[in-house]
């Protein structure tokens, strides 16, 4: 457990250095202009773009798709070396479309979008993300039907609003260290970090010495305290300064701050009087729920409930590394989500 716990890590403080995958290259970034999006909260985005990249090859019944949204501080990019014949998808057997979701940088944002349009995403929402990829996906790509979605934490958000918003759209769903609703655990942990970034903007603090606070935050809450003592206190300062200098190169904290407030808000029972049995009975899609009662960052207990609700498929993992047993224990979850999706 301690070379997973350090495994974890190393990708965590070092994402851009992974090694040279098969699949490098293959998928090359499209960026798609699906027109006016307008947003849950009200806001507007005249020119809303949404961004992605394919893998593998569509079937001539184009009935292989499997979607994957990005989960929170990710770019599509991020999913290259979890994909193929031992990955999460085996992208030889099904073909993958990854999804920028909003406000990451790559799809609209607040970075990109003009100056008068950017207060339109302080309103964001999971659905707001879900809703602009099933347009790229029935406007853009022609793809009228999914096999499945499959998201880790924030994706794994998205892949639940998929299967209660658009139900028959899909016949699988596998969310991975997701959840339904988030609990009062989990958004006490998302306003401190949006409250970081609120009062830095209140006194025009330094973008360094805000990213810095916000990944020791990370640091706290993405692994267990078992993981966190293990990994020694010199790591831990290590590992935060070397994400910290790698999210203020890359993401701007308006960006993060929108996809933090569209967390915070998630349930994905609003549409259904916010009761989750009623969102429950929405659901079509076979599903697959990977869960960690371990996960700081993510509670588990909104998606063990549901999956009770759905009679879903489930596999709960039992590690130190907490939400990053995604990356930690890869080789047992990609094998169950592969054998799942195989069915």
């Amino acid at each position: 457990m301690a070379r997973g716990v350090r495994a974890a890590a190393l990708f965590l403080a070092a994402l851009q250095s992974v090694p040279m995958h098969p699949l490098e290259g293959q998928g090359q970034a499209q960026v798609v202009p699906v027109g006016r999006c307008q947003l849950a909260g009200g806001g507007t985005i005249s020119d809303c773009r949404v961004a992605y990249r394919s893998f593998g090859q569509l079937n001539a019944a184009r009935s292989n798709g499997v979607l994957i949204p990005t989960w929170l501080l990710g770019r599509s990019e991020d999913w290259i070396s979890f994909l193929g014949p031992r990955g999460y998808v085996d992208t030889t057997q099904l073909y993958v479309i990854v999804v920028d979701a909003l406000g990451n940088g790559r799809s609209s944002s607040p970075s990109t979008v003009p100056t008068q349009e950017r207060p339109a995403f302080r309103g964001l929402t999971i659905g707001d993300m879900v809703v602009s990829q099933h347009r790229l996906l029935t406007e853009h790509l022609g793809i009228s039907h999914l096999h499945a979605v499959v998201g880790f934490s924030m994706g794994g958000m998205q892949a639940l609003e998929w299967a209660v918003r658009f139900p028959t759209f899909l016949d699988m769903a596998v969310p991975i260290a997701g959840t339904p609703r988030i609990g009062a655990f989990d958004r006490l942990m998302w306003t401190t970090m949006l409250a970081e970034i609120e009062a830095a903007t209140r006194s025009h603090a330094p973008a360094d010495s805000v990213w810095a606070q916000l990944a020791r935050l990370e640091a706290l809450f993405l692994r267990t305290p078992v993981a966190v003592n293990e990994l020694g206190w010199d790591s831990v300062l290590t590992e935060a300064a070397v994400q910290a200098k790698a999210y203020r190169q890359t993401w701007t904290l308006e960006d993060y701050e929108a996809q933090l407030l569209a967390i915070r808000r998630h349930d994905i029972s609003l549409g259904f009087s916010s009761e989750l049995s009623r969102a429950a009975k929405a659901v079509r899609a076979r599903v697959f729920i990977v869960h960690s009662l371990d996960d700081h960052m993510v509670t588990a207990g909104a998606a063990f409930g549901f999956a009770r609700m759905i009679r879903a498929e489930t596999l709960s993992v039992p590690s130190t590394c907490g939400h990053v047993a995604f990356f930690c224990d890869q080789e047992r979850l990609s094998s169950a989500v592969r054998n799942f999706l195989a069915q």
